[in-house]
């Protein structure tokens, strides 16, 4: 007799797919239940809030709780909520990300979340972590030749000589881990670039498997090129 469990289907799953596959399995079962299970999803990001059904939603969530104005970088509030949010590898942050996988905004939706504010009063740097992140997992598969690679390396590129801080889990760790606490241990400030750096050359972050992917590996076949070219240059010249 057939076991039930040939037939079970997993909820939340989406239809959008990538690679052959449903776009909800880069990130592991065990991770989509509990962003799934908790508040800030359900109250937020389900078609019951009306505010994730499309990324043209989203984004309003994506700017309200992600978006800070530049004065704010300055300030010591002790608004508990703008705190909170801006947590990268937190749980607000997981699932935002999981409901950006879900829906799969086209590149040109994603090039606009990524868009520079430097003329403004906005500030998109916690944003702009959000969907670096989102593209390393979610395009990972696709070759170094491929039309959208040398459009990622270049974001990358970009965001690798970003020096600006960030209020940040340990990139090694689970929020939802039961030995980790809101303390100073688990949270502290990095620079972006750290970020980019370990999405570049790690296999997980915050507990999420980094897919292996070429044009990553040639983001970092650049930068040696680069150091190899200057150590020759500074070589020469003091010859």
């Amino acid at each position: 007799m057939s076991s039930s469990n040939e037939f079970f289907v997993e909820s939340f799953i989406s239809n959008k797919q990538l690679n052959n596959s449903s776009v909800s399995l880069v990130i592991p079962r065990i991770t989509r239940d509990k962003i799934h299970n908790s508040i800030y999803y359900k109250v937020n990001l389900t078609s019951q809030s009306l505010r994730g059904n499309t990324m043209v939603q989203l984004i309003q969530v994506i700017v309200r709780d992600f978006g800070k104005l530049k004065s704010q970088s300055h300030s010591h509030s002790s608004d508990t909520m703008v705190v909170r949010n801006h947590l990268v590898g937190g749980t607000e942050f997981k699932c935002l990300l999981m409901k950006i996988i879900e829906l799969k905004p086209t590149i040109e939706q994603i090039w606009i979340l990524l868009e520079d504010h430097d003329d403004t009063e906005f500030d998109n740097k916690y944003i702009t972590v959000l969907i670096i992140t989102y593209i390393r997992i979610q395009y990972f598969f696709i070759g170094k030749n491929d039309s959208l690679a040398r459009k990622f390396q270049d974001i990358f590129q970009k965001c690798l000589n970003n020096y600006t801080k960030l209020k940040c889990f340990q990139l090694d760790a689970d929020c939802w881990s039961p030995s980790l606490s809101l303390s100073e241990e688990s949270v502290r400030i990095i620079y972006m670039d750290e970020v980019v750096d370990w999405l570049l050359t790690k296999d997980n972050i915050w507990g999420i498997p980094l897919g292996k992917c070429q044009w990553v590996a040639e983001i970092g076949a650049v930068e040696e090129d680069s150091d190899s070219s200057s150590s020759s240059s500074s070589s020469s010249s003091s010859d």
